[in-house]
């Protein structure tokens, strides 16, 4: 069995909780999410639930994560126990990903039901800088931020304008984004230009109307000059496309334009399901290709089989889109559904 290493290395930071990699990747989030509010970090960085997820990827238990596709990637063979992984840690993670504010300049469907500004943004401030001082000594690599965009968040653009360089002159720094804001703000954090080592742009589409259809609020021009204008930064550039029925014939042209742009990743993902779908399970029924019975499904495959040379490209990670990992999808959305049944059925008996 493949060892992952993220329960003792990584630490995701919601709003209210804390988790060591996606919930997605999870059978059941609720049994490794902490949820609450810590005066002492440590006590939920060494929490009950984290403590039982570390013991059993220590006994080669993978009972918590077989959801989680990431377990298709070569790399993850490679992986092995460190010394000082233990059930209670002493150190704390080495990369933070942040996804405490939701706030974002586009509402994507495939994110959300509608446009959210969070409130409380002294909250979300307060928060990160918690995280990054009692933390301090062990995070290398942080992620701003994986629930809405840098630049369009009040307390995230606060942070990053005011993160001192010289105290976190070792941390690299990977920018989240839909990238249509950063042109505007970029000479505006210019103390941690030498720290961002990762630009990360999810843009789902690269032609005109599938882009404008996929990512709501967006304008294909402005990504455009988006993309033009992080190509020349000299960072890696990463980017990233969420699968689904209206944007699977943009694949290789994305790919393409990744290629052209000097790119360094681009990152194929399959859609996964979860509450905060707009539209719900009937939109994510109708865009989901993973399902064998969906009327696209064959002519999905086919342009993967027809694209495999382009696909197999060094800077693609594709092995999430092929069968293999639709079969996960499947399986966690069909476990998914039986649980919003149970959902309801008790709701309808109150």
């Amino acid at each position: 069995m493949r060892f992952c290493p993220s329960p003792f290395n990584t630490l995701h930071v919601h709003q209210h909780g804390y988790i060591t990699c996606c919930p997605a990747w999870f059978n059941n989030a609720k049994e490794v999410n902490v949820v609450g509010e810590f005066e002492n970090l440590w006590d939920m960085w060494n929490h009950e639930k984290f403590v039982r997820l570390r013991e059993a990827w220590l006994n080669g238990d993978d009972r918590f994560c077989k959801a989680c596709v990431l377990r298709l990637d070569p790399k993850m063979a490679k992986l092995n126990r460190g010394p000082l992984m233990q059930p209670i840690m002493t150190r704390g993670p080495f990369h933070v990903v942040f996804a405490n504010d939701l706030t974002c300049n586009l509402h994507c469907w495939s994110c959300r039901s509608g446009p959210i500004i969070q409130k409380r943004q002294d909250k979300v401030f307060e928060q990160t800088k918690n995280i990054l001082d009692t933390f301090h000594e062990s995070i290398n690599f942080i992620t701003a931020i994986g629930s809405g965009d840098p630049f369009a968040s009040p307390a995230w653009l606060k942070i990053l304008q005011t993160l001192d360089a010289e105290k976190h002159k070792n941390l690299k720094i990977e920018l989240f984004t839909n990238g249509l804001l950063l042109p505007r703000y970029w000479d505006s954090i210019s103390q941690i230009h030498d720290n961002i080592v990762n630009v990360k742009m999810s843009i789902d589409a690269i032609t005109p109307e599938i882009y404008e259809r996929t990512r709501l609020g967006g304008k294909h021009k402005d990504l455009e000059i988006a993309l033009d204008f992080v190509s020349k930064l000299g960072k890696n550039h990463i980017l990233n496309m969420v699968v689904q029925a209206d944007n699977f014939t943009d694949i290789p042209l994305l790919v393409e334009r990744a290629i052209e742009l000097g790119c360094s990743q681009v990152n194929l993902s399959m859609l996964r399901f979860w509450n905060n779908l707009g539209g719900g399970k009937e939109k994510f029924d109708k865009e989901n290709l993973s399902n064998e019975s969906h009327p696209k499904h064959k002519e999905f495959l086919k342009l993967l089989q027809d694209n495999e040379d382009l696909l197999s490209h060094p800077i693609v990670h594709a092995y999430r889109i092929f069968p293999e990992g639709h079969k996960i999808i499947r399986d966690n959305h069909s476990e998914s559904k039986k649980k919003l049944d149970q959902w309801d059925h008790r709701k309808k008996q109150e």
